[in-house]
């Protein structure tokens, strides 16, 4: 059974979603702040965070950074949920944190079938896959545990960056476009501007070092992995 941790100050919205998750059958858990949710993720794993941006002291993105910090497993699913949706904070949250974003007020139906949706894409990609391991130029990906190092060294990935990389990797000299990378990552029917996606890739060269020479830019159609 899949646990969901829920994140919102407001008590009538947090408990409305405890009880609406709790009749699907999900193991739950309610805080009110950013601050109790990090104590609870240092004790267990969960599968999926429904995670309200504007929190009081601690806020969802700055929630997501300090837990990305503090965790050495892989980060849990992450569905935003805002008073209002603004271009630009919907990109900065999908390309960096969140696997999904819903603006307040929601339908219930909506909140359940997003969070289906996103666990089924987790399911997904804890299958079994013809290589469990990519390596090329020192870079090598685990796939099951989604563990990127670096000639052995550890190296930090966000959720987006995970997700480019193996792609990419996974057929090397083939071109990507922006709307396949991001379906990739994210599903259909979402918004990304290009640039967010130019802002991953930048973000990955800078973090693989010279082997970051071999995400190539493609001009006019997208990116590849170049052997």
């Amino acid at each position: 059974m899949n646990t969901i941790l829920i994140v919102e100050d407001d008590d009538h919205i947090r408990e409305m979603v405890l009880y609406i998750l709790q009749k699907e059958e999900y193991t739950v858990t309610g805080v009110a702040s950013a601050e109790a949710a990090l104590s609870y993720c240092m004790q267990e794993k969960p599968d999926l965070i429904i995670l309200d941006i504007e929190l009081p002291g601690i806020n969802g993105y700055q929630f997501c950074e300090r837990l990305q910090k503090n965790i050495s497993n892989e980060m849990p699913v992450i569905i935003m949920l805002t008073d209002q949706i603004d271009i630009s904070d919907m990109e900065k949250g999908l390309a960096s944190y969140a696997d999904d974003y819903i603006a307040k007020p929601f339908n219930p139906r909506l909140l359940v079938a997003r969070i289906k949706a996103n666990l089924r894409r987790l399911s997904g990609l804890t299958e079994p896959v013809a290589s469990e391991r990519l390596s090329y130029f020192g870079v090598a990906i685990d796939i099951t545990s989604r563990h990127v190092t670096l000639n052995d060294e550890h190296i930090q990935l966000q959720k987006m960056e995970f997700d480019i990389l193996y792609l990419l990797m996974s057929s090397p000299n083939k071109v990507f476009s922006r709307d396949a990378i991001i379906s990739h990552s994210k599903g259909d029917n979402y918004y990304i501007a290009d640039r967010a996606i130019d802002n991953q890739i930048y973000k990955l060269r800078k973090k693989l070092g010279e082997a970051g020479k071999h995400l190539e830019t493609v001009s006019g159609i997208g990116y590849r992995f170049s052997d």
